[in-house]
């Protein structure tokens, strides 16, 4: 099977996380970058990544990459590519521009000269031109400038992987689903939980950590349930593969189920929050797994001769 190089995003100080993350599902590390991390391996690894990754945000198939000390030289080496490839012809496309240089200081005029690019290059063909859609497009062009060059990619995750679809209720400070993952894998909750171990969280808030507490310790895929991703128009998606990974993933969080399962319960004091974490634990489908409620929680402070209990 090829070979391809991903551009896998995520948040700041999570890269050496992500990188040891990405080789479990068969990406092999080239380089780490701010806030992301450059990887190397199959179709099928990246399709894990999209499905099973708990700290990326995108992942991005690279295509390219082309001068762009200015307008113009950014322009020409984009007219220059193979966009039927990529985009299908008769779908829609828009283009994400990340970076400045003296030359391309506003993203926007900088995605408006990788979409006229892209545009001019299926009109020289002859034949008929993608159009152009800003809320829903079929595919999406990843344009990241840095200096000089201009990597040019297709956003496979399509939206960021760090929404899992179960939270659509938020608390007052919310933390986000892959930096909640990230300080349960710091903590060492996937080997505690399993060796056995629970999970307590006494500020629980909306259920955030607590529900990707669950999720790990049941092996439950975090992108099992979303219902589209960004390679799903893709002319190089291959739907058998997909639907093979997808059915691994339903068959893997059903025999999570089956073993021993960890107490995860999670208090907070305010009922409000309390109520949406409930909604957040019913669209994960935990309800019958974690436990929350409203109280007062207990803080144990460890002390050698054992725990004093407080109240916070």
């Amino acid at each position: 099977m090829s070979k391809s190089v991903f551009f896998v995003t995520c948040p700041k100080g999570v890269e050496y996380l992500l990188a040891d993350e990405l080789s479990t599902f068969g990406l092999d590390p080239v380089r780490n970058a701010p806030a992301g991390v450059w990887v190397e391996g199959s179709l099928e690894a990246g399709y894990r990544a999209c499905l099973w990754s708990r700290l990326a945000n995108r992942l991005i198939l690279h295509i390219d990459e082309v001068d762009a000390n200015s307008g113009d030289q950014l322009y020409d080496g984009v007219v220059h590519m193979d966009w039927q490839q990529h985009i299908p012809v008769h779908g829609s496309f828009r283009v994400t521009f990340l970076g400045q240089n003296e030359a391309i200081r506003n993203t926007q005029y900088g995605a408006q000269r990788v979409k006229d690019g892209i545009v001019d290059r299926f009109q020289a063909n002859g034949g008929p031109r993608p159009s152009v859609d800003a809320k829903n497009p079929d595919v999406i062009v990843s344009a990241r400038l840095n200096r000089g060059r201009l990597s040019l990619g297709i956003d496979l995750s399509g939206h960021s992987l760090h929404m899992r679809g179960y939270r659509t209720d938020k608390g007052i400070a919310p933390l986000k689903e892959n930096l909640a993952a990230a300080l349960l894998m710091r903590a060492g909750w996937p080997e505690i939980a399993a060796a056995g171990g629970d999970f307590v969280d006494p500020m629980c808030g909306s259920g955030t950590l607590v529900i990707e507490a669950a999720m790990m310790a049941l092996d439950m895929a975090p992108g099992r349930k979303q219902e589209r991703f960004g390679f799903e128009k893709w002319p190089g998606h291959q739907p058998e593969l997909w639907l093979s990974l997808r059915q691994e993933a339903e068959r893997r969080a059903h025999e999570g189920k089956q073993g021993r399962i960890p107490r995860l319960a999670g208090f907070d004091q305010d009922s409000r929050v309390i109520a949406t974490a409930w909604k957040n634990i019913q669209r994960a489908g935990l309800e019958s797994i974690v436990h929350v409620e409203a109280r007062r929680s207990t803080l144990w402070i460890w002390r050698v001769t054992g725990p004093i209990r407080g109240w916070c």
